[in-house]
């Protein structure tokens, strides 16, 4: 069983090595789907990576944008496609929380791809609320929610996205009973004016906004504190340890995809992860960079799937695909 901590500190000793010998010949192009709009932070972390990997491969990459549904549109393409290393999947976390919160999904979130590998991930989710609002800690929000059960709303990036299992698993923990707001994109202009209360999100997609003041950090997910906000406590330090949802981004190829071609994919994707000025621009948004081999990538899918398929059922969260 792969130890999840190991597994979100980078591995950085997979990234110097080939995962084997490349024999085969990809195609001229890699065209990286990615399952959300552009213009957001993430799009700009995957524009980021296909210009590293076009420098350090030589391959033309291009990044298509397929947003819609929840992201099953995007993976249901890459699911379909030729297993030929001419596409992959740009995907998160919340691929394997769809595998278990959607009643027909088109493909399996493990078995309907090839795995590739994870290319980083963040220091989990934290809980925001706007820097003139009233609550300074996590003690603050939950004694206020318990005065006024249903008074108080969260908000997320759309039902059944990661950043609405947090809040769930976060509600359930905490005793309270809090309002879900779903939105489409990022909630992040009405958390700062104060229409919704709070809002789980990752902290290198809005570090901009809290080292300006406009919002601020109550806790935050995972083992660990962030580098980048050191005197933010972890939920766990709090005495909540079931609000852990990692918060990561992967690559997919196809199904079915031949061991040569899955080599010589690695190979390239391998290398531009080690690549020292995408490292340095990863670490720059609070990232870590990752690039475990693909044999230990499908082994973390498969441990996460099991615990979301024991922790999330009890949430009452349904989504149609």
């Amino acid at each position: 069983m792969l130890n999840r901590r190991e597994a979100l500190a980078g591995l950085a000793a997979g990234l110097a090595v080939p995962m084997a010998q490349a024999a085969a010949t990809l195609p001229d192009m890699l065209r990286i789907v990615m399952p959300f709009p552009a213009g957001g932070a993430l799009d700009g972390m995957t524009r980021i990576f296909a210009d590293s990997y076009q420098k350090v491969t030589g391959r033309t990459c291009i990044v298509d944008n397929k947003p819609g549904a929840a992201t099953t549109i995007g993976a249901a393409e890459v699911s379909r496609a030729r297993p030929d290393g001419a596409v992959v999947l740009w995907t998160t976390g919340g691929h394997l929380t769809n595998g278990v919160l959607m009643k027909k999904l088109p493909y399996h979130p493990i078995d309907g791809f090839t795995p590739l590998t994870m290319v980083y991930s963040t220091y989990g989710f934290a809980l925001l609320h706007r820097t003139d609002g009233p609550f300074n800690s996590v003690a603050d929000f939950v004694a206020a929610a318990k005065k006024k059960p249903g008074k108080f709303s969260y908000a997320s990036a759309g039902n059944g996205n990661t950043t609405h299992v947090v809040g769930a698993l976060f509600a359930k923990q905490a005793g309270i009973e809090l309002i879900h707001v779903p939105y489409k994109g990022t909630p992040l202009t009405d958390l700062i004016s104060g229409v919704v209360d709070v809002s789980f999100i990752a902290p290198s997609s809005v570090m901009q906004y809290i080292e300006a003041r406009k919002i601020k950090a109550l806790a935050i997910t995972g083992a660990q504190r962030a580098d980048t906000l050191p005197n933010v406590p972890t939920f766990a330090e709090l005495g909540m340890p079931e609000i852990d949802v990692p918060a990561w981004i992967g690559m997919l190829a196809p199904p079915r995809m031949p061991p040569d071609v899955l080599a010589a994919l690695y190979d390239g994707v391998a290398r531009t992860l080690a690549d020292a000025e995408f490292k340095s621009k990863m670490v720059a948004f609070g990232n870590q960079v990752s690039g475990m081999p693909p044999d230990r990538f499908k082994a973390y899918l498969q441990q996460e799937y099991a615990r979301y398929q024991r922790i999330l059922p009890p949430l009452g969260i349904e989504m149609d695909a």
